[in-house]
């Protein structure tokens, strides 16, 4: 009889403990969503770098710098099976938003030339070369190639001459500075911002929840 109570009361306490851990993994997640950080709705525009379908459900839009780190880590690591998984199937519209948050005229030149070429062709060898090697913007070489840009496509020439480039890399960063941003990658979804960057199983986590929330 005792040995039987003395089970009862272990099982009785056990059970209170679940229950407890539940209850403050619920209220640690409950208090993590609360700092989440609210902002007004984001603005497209035609020289964003888009990758998805316009009638995607969700649309993710991402602060991003090839000088930064974390942010090329994102295109390596997480891009590749987010686009696999979610942009491919129409669910996600990813719209990179590039920032210069130097004075550097190398990297101003450099975002000039990948936002006008994505505009009016194909922008993803220069993505690809910004991604592997940034400073490479540093050099005669690629100085060199810009100017060749300029000079066999018109509306790329216009694009970056005439201060639609510029107006748009400065808007991004007025932007950038109005919502209180600090680093980067930062993304915004439905109005929530996600500062840093997060592996992709985290990062999924994220999308499916935000997703939920549209779909219902």
């Amino acid at each position: 009889m005792v040995i039987v109570l003395k089970k009862k009361n272990f099982f009785i306490s056990l059970l209170i403990i679940v229950t407890s851990l539940f209850f403050v993994a619920g209220y640690y997640l409950y208090k993590k969503n609360q700092n989440i950080q609210y902002v007004k709705q984001i603005q497209p525009h035609e020289l964003d770098i888009v990758y998805g379908s316009d009638s995607a459900q969700l649309t993710v839009y991402l602060y991003f710098r090839y000088d930064c780190v974390y942010c090329r880590k994102f295109f390596t690591d997480a891009f590749p099976p987010l686009k696999k998984e979610f942009i491919d199937r129409g669910k996600v519209k990813l719209v990179v938003k590039l920032v210069n948050l130097t004075n550097e005229e190398p990297i101003q030149n450099s975002l000039k030339t990948i936002v006008c070429i994505h505009r009016f062709g194909n922008s993803e060898p220069l993505h690809q070369l910004l991604l592997l090697e940034p400073r490479v913007v540093y050099t005669p070489e690629f100085e060199n190639t810009t100017q060749e840009f300029i000079e066999k496509d018109e509306f790329v020439a216009e694009c970056m001459l005439s201060g639609l480039a510029d107006n748009y890399l400065l808007g991004n960063k007025l932007e950038f500075n109005r919502i209180k941003l600090t680093g980067t990658p930062t993304f915004v979804i439905n109005n929530h911002i996600y500062k840093g960057f997060k592996a992709y199983d985290s990062f999924k986590i994220v999308i499916e929840k935000e997703l939920s929330t549209v779909l219902r």
